[in-house]
């Protein structure tokens, strides 16, 4: 199990009921079984150490103890308090002073089970910050044919960390030459599909020259200029990327690295892939919205099969059925200035001639509107389950 070590603040026990620390105990006990995660009492450079630190205040008189130890911890402040012992007056007390001071934080306060899914949410997002921060997106050619969709390397480095590291298509085509690529489960069963054995293993050979591009220069998200490959070498990129982000590696299409930026953080704060997609249809009125796209993270569908690349009509592309249910859509732009995080319903998974090959109907929850006067560029994420307060958390 995960453990969170929090800061246990109370206040003198001359002054103090006895019973505080075996409360206290009990409180955290129930919080554990409740967030999944175990919850205890650590040394203040244990908690400091933390991506979410978090002070518990067990107590009335514990504000002189917060002001002595929070200056080692990096805020925003989280202050956990109990029902019983002035534990909340003492809270709002420090985030009084904080307030004052002009720095963040937030008392967590109410039901086990509320503590529990806020608690979830902060530790979520702040887990998925440090994870983001550093890595190296690979973007193997510029967008093509996008012009609303190359991201600015400088303005997203200084947003989030991320660096973007531009790399040559002709790089990609030489690694392709040599073939081979890693054996693994989803190479086997892509294998075991069922269709063209030679258009599969023309596929297979660019997911192995994207791995050695990936360890070569030390990426952890990679974006392909995949149409190109499409006269270069007679195949597509659609099997490399459905691998590569069923692997736990974000792989966006089209050279799209805003696209790509979004995907590595969605990817963070969920832990699941995600299918990059273009909204095809809407219709205002049902709120509903047709994605499609030529690949998926090949352990996103319940069921696929293989077939051509839509546009050409060549190599091979993923046509999937997913489970239908809660799905999250999601974007965001460079700056991560501005974002959309749109709860949705999976209505049905059509498979339609004249789209690309794996197709989504989604109904919007919260309309279309955001799509028809305002999108952030046209392909967008969509990921299984309800993440809405997690994203928008991640971007407060």
């Amino acid at each position: 199990m995960q453990e969170l070590k929090v800061l246990f603040l109370m206040g003198p026990a001359d002054c103090n009921d006895a019973h505080i620390p075996a409360y206290s105990d009990d409180f955290l006990k129930n919080l554990s079984a409740e967030l999944g995660v175990r919850v205890s009492n650590g040394t203040l450079e244990e908690v400091a150490a933390q991506e979410l630190p978090v002070f518990f205040i067990a107590s009335g008189g514990a504000e002189p103890g917060f002001l002595k130890s929070h200056t080692a911890v990096k805020p925003p402040y989280i202050l956990l308090t109990t029902p019983a012992y002035n534990s909340l007056a003492a809270a709002m007390e420090i985030l009084g002073y904080l307030e004052e001071q002009g720095k963040p934080g937030e008392i967590l306060h109410g039901s086990i089970e509320s503590i529990a899914k806020r608690l979830g949410v902060l530790m979520r997002v702040a887990t998925a910050k440090r994870k983001i921060s550093g890595m190296r997106l690979g973007a193997i050619g510029k967008p093509s044919g996008l012009i609303s969709s190359e991201a600015d390397a400088e303005k997203l480095k200084t947003a989030s960390g991320m660096e973007i590291v531009d790399l040559s298509l002709d790089e990609l085509v030489a690694e392709y030459r040599k073939g081979g690529y890693p054996e693994n489960e989803w190479t086997k069963e892509l294998k075991a599909a069922g269709y063209d054995p030679d258009e599969v293993e023309q596929a297979l050979n660019v997911y192995g020259a994207t791995c050695r591009m990936i360890e070569r220069h030390n990426l952890q998200a990679v974006t392909i200029r995949c149409f190109d490959l499409l006269s270069l070498i007679h195949t597509t990129g659609c099997l490399a990327l459905a691998i590569l982000n069923a692997q736990g590696i974000p792989a966006a299409c089209e050279g799209d690295t805003k696209s790509l930026a979004s995907m590595v953080i969605l990817n963070a704060i969920t832990g699941q892939s995600s299918f990059m997609a273009n909204p095809s249809c809407m219709d205002d009125q049902t709120m509903e919205i047709v994605f499609a796209h030529c690949t998926l993270p090949i352990d996103m569908p319940d069921r696929y099969r293989l077939t051509t690349h839509f546009e050409s009509g060549i190599g091979v592309a993923v046509a999937g059925d997913v489970s239908l249910g809660k799905v999250t859509v999601f974007k965001c732009n460079d700056t991560l200035t501005r974002h959309y995080a749109g709860r949705a319903e999976l209505l049905e998974c059509p498979h339609r001639e004249d789209l690309c090959r794996t197709q989504m109907r989604l109904k919007m929850l919260d309309g279309v509107d955001y799509f028809a006067h305002g999108p952030i560029s046209n392909h967008h994420m969509i990921v299984k389950g309800d993440w809405v307060d997690e994203i928008n958390e991640f971007f407060l």
